[in-house]
């Protein structure tokens, strides 16, 4: 029986007001659950709301590392958890977990697949980070150019705060900040409400992820980053286009920070010393090629695994053949 205040909702707001409503409601629910993070950040490390822009540049106060760590997780929550709740309601009258899939059972050896899929792509995502870092906008656009330099320098200053850790209470404390709560919120958002979305508009599964990619990547403000994230999200919208089940992309997005939060805990001189590169290595060009190769084996089998019907059909075109 069909819910007779979704029935309200057909009725009396067209689609357009819908979409409306749904992105004043992201932009609301962004700014509320901001300035509370902001509150809750300054009651529990004496920083004073408007004080944290300068703190942050600088990096004197011990507890600025705690604010920072209270304010993402609101922001996480009021920028993509609670839009990817409510919109797929307001939009298409149906319930979040019905909308992206939460309920489906997917077998185990697909969440395998994804997770090694997620370490296989690690070589090119390093590789197109190093292409990233090398490239230079237009002379007309210098001023552009030295903006994003400034805004990188600031997001490194923020991340450094953000992975100073003395033992393994703050390890896991950032395990659930900087792996566990993005990869549900940004996959429930992107993903499950975005990328779902532009599919049903557009048409194509193809288009929906490609694009879906570029505005997560470029949402977070990282030119010099925007090259890698690119390329992983696409590897998520596929994950998910083929599977169906939103916690597949949520498990490999894991995966990718859980790896780099390791990195930072375990061998935390690891990029100091290696510095920034100049220019490839031989090695890291073959890596980035037999990356290439196992992650295309993988999405291959990955996709056939997910849907078993696409096998079917060839195997029913093979024999006819």
């Amino acid at each position: 029986m069909t819910n007779p205040f979704q029935q309200g909702i057909q009725a009396f707001m067209p689609l357009y007001l819908r979409i409306l409503l749904a992105v004043s409601l992201w932009f609301i629910s962004y700014a509320v659950m901001s300035f509370i993070g902001l509150a809750v950040a300054s009651g529990v490390t004496g920083i004073s709301i408007m004080g944290f822009s300068a703190e942050i540049l600088n990096n004197k106060s011990p507890m600025l590392g705690t604010g920072l760590k209270i304010i993402q997780v609101f922001s996480d929550i009021g920028l993509f958890v609670i839009p990817a709740l409510i919109l797929p309601f307001i939009i298409f009258q149906q319930g979040p977990v019905s909308f992206m899939g939460m309920r489906k059972r997917t077998s185990i050896l697909i969440f395998i697949l994804a997770v090694c899929m997620a370490l296989s792509i690690q070589p090119l995502v390093s590789v197109t980070a190093l292409i990233n870092q090398h490239l230079v906008l237009p002379h007309f656009m210098s001023g552009v150019e030295q903006q994003m330099q400034s805004l990188e320098k600031k997001n490194e200053a923020l991340m450094e705060t953000f992975l100073k850790m003395h033992g393994p209470f703050e390890f896991f404390i950032n395990t659930l900040i900087i792996a566990v709560l993005p990869a549900i919120a940004e996959e429930l958002f992107f993903r499950g409400f975005l990328q779902k979305t532009l599919q049903i508009r557009i048409k194509s599964g193809s288009t929906a992820v490609i694009v879906t990619a570029f505005i997560f990547s470029f949402i977070h403000l990282e030119f010099y980053g925007f090259l890698p994230r690119f390329i992983l999200g696409i590897l998520l919208g596929y994950a998910y286009l083929w599977s169906g089940d939103i916690k597949v992309p949520i498990l490999i997005h894991f995966t990718n920070n859980f790896m780099d939060l390791c990195l930072s805990y375990y061998a935390p001189q690891a990029d100091k010393v290696n510095g920034p590169q100049n220019s490839f290595d031989t090695m890291q060009l073959v890596l980035c090629f037999l990356s290439l190769f196992v992650l295309a084996l993988l999405a291959y089998v990955f996709k056939m695994k997910a849907n078993p019907n696409l096998l079917l059909n060839y195997e029913s075109n093979k024999n006819e053949d």
